[in-house]
């Protein structure tokens, strides 16, 4: 009995000793192999994916470097400081996961820790760091002490509009005194508004406020405002939009619309001119249209025409003149030039964008793919000719424009009937809307801050995504095997001779070969090379009567049909800038002259 007592004894510590084994130490052990091979598999990932983003960063970092680079030679001096801050970042992230691939990430296989861990490299911790930035952007606009309507005295805050791109804060608000509806730009230096932005819009404040444009304004240590009166309606590219869905063609009375449009805005441009200042950025979306009448605003690149500083090239690409690029990057004084005629460029662009919903490509040479009166097209060729044929004043377009107003057929009006060419002035007088009324409600649905239908998206990257890796592999893949792909057809093509052509010393005429259906990059690449050869020093004009001579006797392809020289001589041309489509590129430009034609490159 006593061995089977023994026995038992022995069986029951052996399960309990074996329960204690498989509990302290067997399973421990699996937990820690099991551990050891996840971390394994993570720092295998990790690795690749830090190894695969360092260069990434870095080639990025570079990017943003050349076009900070590049913004200082055109002064652009608010774009620099935000190119430089990703540069940083992006370098930034290259030294973080440099770190990452050679220390910390060995080091957590063994289960080490170290506080220099920089773990903004976890999913989890980039979700919680998006999510502690979006808490303290509420808080600064809920909870924050310093609330921005203790910033502006003798107003309340009732709404916010997206920044433009200034980098100014947009506010709505309401004056306590009279309770009117004002727009609040404000500038801190502590946010990121940079100091050369609040020196350009401080200059013409009085000016502006003399004309009703500012209703107050206050700089100090710490922030520049200005309120400004607020125009309840949309923009005028979301106003022609609608004009132009409703059909294919504007209708007589759309045209007139579109023309009541212009009018108040060349009126508004007046008043400018006359206070001496220059608004230098006329594009639609600072066009806001409200009660029947188009409204302009921000003031953020007004200018004194009789300023001594030097031209910039700051506007928006389609409504800026070229000249004004070719002037700044000459070094010319605001004052040496006639400013006002630049805004004259932009009207006669942003009327173009009305007629044909789309932006002028090519400036004074855009063609005109939608049914218009010619007298209206003149009109829009005049105020985008050349610097020195163009009207000289806002006020001889003004007159052009109420010349056709006053007809009881706008189609009727012959270009030679209007004023600028000679003809009477209008007899019935044309209601000139005023160009700054005080508004009346609040109903504005897409408020302009300056941004532009094709200003740079507001994006903030950050970190290189994986997905992005994968997405850049597979089209590795692609290009690898569209290279070495033996059995794709080798298309043979005979190469034309592309040559660099020496700056010609007399006049050039432009012939724009370019079919309606050509695509928008088409014609911007054939104007970007036409505004890059007229930089050069070529003497690029366009004449309609002399083209349709010389089209009688110019060759389809110069390049195998020689063109005689007496020919050109006959048109006093120097050569014949021809403008062709392509099949592999965007267009073609071939230069003819007596020596004979070539490709430009």
């Amino acid at each position: 009995m006593n061995e089977g007592l023994f026995a038992c004894f022995i069986t029951v510590a052996g399960l309990v000793g074996a329960v204690l084994l498989l509990i302290y130490v067997v399973i421990p052990i699996i937990g820690h192999v099991v551990v050891f091979v996840f971390r394994l598999i993570r720092f295998v990932f990790q690795e690749l994916r830090d190894v695969l983003l360092i260069p990434i960063a870095l080639f990025v970092g570079l990017i943003k470097l050349l076009r900070a680079t590049l913004c200082v030679v055109l002064a652009r001096w608010d774009i620099v400081h935000k190119e430089m801050k990703a540069a940083k970042r992006r370098f930034t992230e290259a030294y973080d996961r440099t770190v990452a691939v050679f220390v910390e990430t060995p080091l957590r296989v063994i289960g080490i820790e170290t506080k220099t861990i920089n773990e903004k490299h976890g999913y989890v911790h980039q979700s919680k760091n998006a999510v502690e930035a979006a808490a303290k952007n509420i808080k600064k606009v809920v909870a924050d002490p310093s609330n921005p309507e203790d910033k502006f005295d003798g107003y309340k805050i009732i709404g916010t509009l997206p920044p433009g791109g200034s980098g100014a804060k947009i506010y709505i608000a309401t004056q306590e005194k009279n309770a009117s509806t004002v727009v609040i730009k404000n500038f801190e230096l502590a946010s990121g508004s940079q100091l050369p932005q609040i020196v350009r819009e401080s200059r013409s404040m009085e000016a502006a406020k003399k004309l009703g444009l500012v209703l107050e304004h206050h700089l100090d240590n710490n922030h520049f405002w200005y309120a400004m009166p607020y125009h309840a309606g949309d923009h005028l590219g979301v106003v022609t939009t609608k004009l132009h869905n409703k059909s294919k063609k504007l209708s007589a009375k759309q045209l007139r619309t579109v023309l009541g449009y212009q009018q108040t805005l060349l009126c508004t441009l007046k008043e400018y001119h006359t206070a001496g200042l220059w608004h230098k950025d006329v594009k639609p979306e600072n066009i806001i249209i409200h009660d029947g009448s188009a409204h302009l605003v921000d003031l953020g690149l007004v200018t004194p025409l009789a300023s001594a500083m030097t031209l910039t090239t700051h506007g928006t690409e389609y409504f800026r003149d070229p000249e004004l690029v070719r002037q700044a990057m000459r070094g010319v004084k605001v004052h040496q030039v006639d400013g006002s005629k630049f805004d004259v460029f932009g009207a006669g662009a942003v009327l173009y964008f009305m007629l044909e919903n789309t932006f002028p490509a090519h400036g004074g040479l855009s063609d005109f793919s939608k049914d218009s009166p010619e007298s209206i097209r003149w009109i829009v060729r005049r105020a985008m000719a050349d610097y020195d044929k163009r009207y000289e004043s806002i006020d001889e377009m003004l007159l052009d424009i109420e010349k056709v107003l006053s007809a009881k057929d706008v189609s009727a009006i012959r270009p030679a009937d209007l004023p600028s060419l000679g003809g009477k002035e209008p007899k019935i007088a044309v209601r000139r809307t005023p160009a700054n009324p005080t508004p009346e409600s609040l109903t504005r649905k897409t408020p302009s801050t300056g941004g532009g239908p094709f200003g740079t998206a507001n994006v903030h990257r950050y970190k290189t995504k994986p997905a992005g890796i994968l997405a850049l592999l597979v089209l590795i893949l692609i290009g690898v095997y569209v290279v070495f792909d033996v059995n794709a057809p080798i298309e043979v093509s005979t190469p034309k001779t592309i040559v660099e052509v020496q700056i010609p010393t007399g006049r050039i005429l432009v012939v724009n070969d370019l079919l309606s259906s050509s695509t928008n990059d088409e014609r911007k690449t054939a104007s970007n090379k036409i505004a890059e050869l007229g930089v050069a020093g070529w003497d690029l004009f366009v004449d309609a009567e002399k083209e349709a001579s010389v089209r009688t006797w110019l060759p389809s392809d110069p390049i195998s049909t020689a063109v005689s020289g007496s020919k050109l001589e006959s048109e006093n041309l120097t050569g014949i800038l021809l403008i062709k489509n392509a099949e592999n590129t965007a267009c073609t430009m071939y230069y003819v002259d007596q020596n004979g034609a070539s490709i430009l490159p």
